[in-house]
């Protein structure tokens, strides 16, 4: 009984080649993809691919990127992942909402950035010497949610100002020194009494446009100049950059990150030997953000945690001022800010101390000399 059964089983998928070809094909896709439909291999050469696409920015990115260790795995995740929302991850407007502030530790507790800072000082970079190891960012990973933006992914992770034997210094230093950026770049140009350093900033001044033909405003002169020209002319031993606040809704990060790294090696070419400092953007308030919007921590923190991808800790280094002016949650205090966004006039000398408290000098020689 039980042959002739299996000789029906036989003929009936002997005269329906489709029923082998169902079997088949389920082989095949068990062996190729998780219980998820993720691929399990393979993803990463599409995020690669994404990556250096499009003009020759995006290769000489690339091999700056390689110069500093930096590979897509370390920028986008091991498994290439960019965020977007998928089926075992639904959107929850209330962990978004916290989320957008606050950041998630592995140990599953919010912590302040500055305490994780100080932790990290005390404890994890000492040497025999007693001094610090010169090394690149350090970042600390938190529990990110899903985002269904094409402008941004939640990070997973926070930039910590890089590690390094800084010296404190006073308003000599910057005698040389150049600030390029945004709005909050103005703010320290009238409020942080740094008159001895070339600033050049405006309002809506964007990564993309800095080097452009429309030039930038000389604030000691009020003036339109072109910084392709004045880069080329005039030597700095040090140059500060924060720009990434009107980009959050301009192409996505990937894109952020390539022409950030177009700058930087446009500027050690016509600048050799000077010291970069990448300063991150200031968080908003728990009012101004707008999860509704691109306008939020959690896209600012995306752009921070990209831009702290090129430091080095040897002629470039990423400055994390949040802690000074961001309550537990991640969110600009309320009290410091007339818009959310700006601080005060008079919260500004926290923001020259902590310049002052980040200086770095070459070969046992200050860089302002």
């Amino acid at each position: 009984m039980n042959e002739k059964r299996m000789r029906t089983f036989l003929e009936i998928i002997y005269n329906c080649p489709f029923i082998l070809l169902v079997i088949f094909t389920s082989i095949i896709f068990s062996l190729l993809f998780d219980e998820t439909g993720k691929r399990k291999s393979g993803h990463e050469t599409a995020v690669s691919q994404m990556v250096v696409e499009g003009e020759t920015a995006g290769t000489e990115a690339d091999d700056l990127l390689k110069k500093n260790g930096i590979t897509t795995e370390n920028i986008f995740g091991k498994d290439g992942e960019s965020g977007e929302k998928t089926a075992d991850q639904p959107r929850q407007e209330e962990k978004i909402i916290q989320n957008a502030g606050k950041r998630k530790g592995k140990d599953d507790k919010i912590e302040n950035d500055s305490e994780r800072k100080i932790d990290i000082e005390k404890n994890g970079n000492a040497g025999k010497t007693g001094k610090t190891e010169k090394r690149a960012t350090e970042f600390v990973e938190y529990e990110p949610i899903a985002t269904d933006s094409r402008y941004y992914s939640d990070a997973g992770k926070i930039a910590l100002t890089t590690t390094y034997d800084y010296v404190k210094e006073n308003e000599s230093y910057f005698n040389d020194a150049a600030f390029l950026g945004d709005s909050r770049t103005l703010g320290i140009s009238d409020y942080a009494g740094l008159d001895g350093a070339d600033f050049f900033c405006d309002n809506g001044m964007t990564i993309y446009k800095l080097l452009g033909d429309d030039g930038v405003t000389y604030q000691k002169t009020g003036e339109k100049v072109d910084m392709k020209e004045i880069l080329q002319e005039k030597r700095y031993g040090k140059i500060y950059i924060m720009l990434g606040m009107n980009e959050l809704g301009y192409g996505d990060t990937p894109m952020y990150l390539r022409q950030y790294l177009k700058v930087i090696r446009q500027i050690q070419e016509w600048q050799p030997g000077v010291i970069i400092y990448v300063m991150a953007n200031l968080h908003v308030s728990l009012e101004k953000n707008n999860m509704e919007t691109e306008f939020n921590n959690i896209n600012i923190n995306d752009k921070n945690v990209a831009s702290a991808r090129l430091a080095n800790g040897k002629d470039v280094f990423y400055l994390d001022c949040n802690p000074l002016f961001t309550d537990e949650e991640g969110y600009l205090q309320a009290d410091l800010t007339f818009d959310g966004v700006h601080l005060y006039a008079q919260h500004y000398d926290k923001w020259r101390d902590f310049l002052f408290e980040h200086g770095v000098e070459k070969d046992g020689k200050d860089t302002s000399q």
